[in-house]
């Protein structure tokens, strides 16, 4: 799997972007097949979080393509990513902070709903049964990462580590098939890291969800991911396994400053 290959849920082939005369991405290509996790490594500022963002189509890219399911998402517009399977967690929380954590979950499922703003407005009898069927959802994934204790809570007054999860129940209420996970174990303690390692794993068992994370915590990343990328001032340096991508050279002098 050393670069873009056919038949992978996830293919990047080639992407590159520029932000005036800085090389954000250099012709990077991986593929992510269906049901691994892969872990997205690499130094500050070497171009992860804008890799993700163009994933999500934050970002517009130069040149290349991002295929998912055979199909560019550069034909799904920024609002319909969800729609198509690709749901994220965000570096910085994005929280409603006053909403309660049921309210911040529900939200994460509307993008499964079909009502508008007039079905709302008249409160047709399918759209209250929609909503039914939005906090089903919601309150399913709220037992399962544990949430039901402050499901009633605002969100933005609980401890940082809930907040990581309430972000997660929020994002896997899409019943994504890919999700994208951006530094989920910032700010969090050395049991909470390990909990979160637990808790990927489950999701990718569980749910059947495939997982694509950046992260700098390098525990966490190799005791996680199936398969590991690495990048460097935008430019792909290494892959493979865990233990291949550790053993680099070029991995290596990036992080350290020398291969020996």
């Amino acid at each position: 799997m050393s670069d873009a290959s056919a038949g992978a849920l996830l293919e990047v082939d080639e992407i590159s972007l520029r932000f005036g005369g800085i090389v954000a991405l250099d012709e990077v290509s991986f593929s992510v097949e269906e049901g691994q996790i892969v872990g997205l490594i690499g130094p500050n500022g070497a171009g992860k979080t804008t890799l993700f963002n163009c994933l999500s189509r934050l970002y517009k890219f130069d040149s290349g393509d991002i295929r998912f399911r055979g199909h560019s998402v550069t034909e799904t517009p920024v609002h319909g990513i969800a729609d198509i399977g690709i749901s994220r967690t965000f570096q910085n929380l994005a929280l409603f902070g006053t909403m309660s954590v049921l309210d911040n979950v529900m939200v994460g499922g509307h993008s499964r709903s079909r009502s508008d703003f007039v079905s709302n407005a008249f409160r047709l009898p399918w759209v209250s049964r929609e909503e039914e069927w939005l906090r089903d959802i919601a309150w399913e994934l709220i037992e399962y990462l544990e949430l039901v204790d402050v499901a009633y809570m605002p969100a933005g007054g609980l401890p940082f580590g809930v907040q990581k999860r309430v972000e997660l129940a929020r994002a896997l209420a899409s019943r994504p098939k890919l999700l994208l996970l951006d530094e989920p174990a910032g700010g969090l303690n050395h049991d909470e890291v390990e909990e979160l390692v637990n808790t990927i794993r489950q999701i990718g068992r569980d749910r059947e969800t495939t997982i694509l994370l950046v992260e700098h915590h390098m525990s966490l990343v190799m005791n996680v991911s199936d398969y590991v990328v690495a990048i460097d001032f935008g430019r792909k340096i290494g892959e493979g396994t865990p233990a291949e991508v550790q053993r680099n050279p070029e991995v290596i002098r990036a992080y350290l400053g020398t291969s020996d």
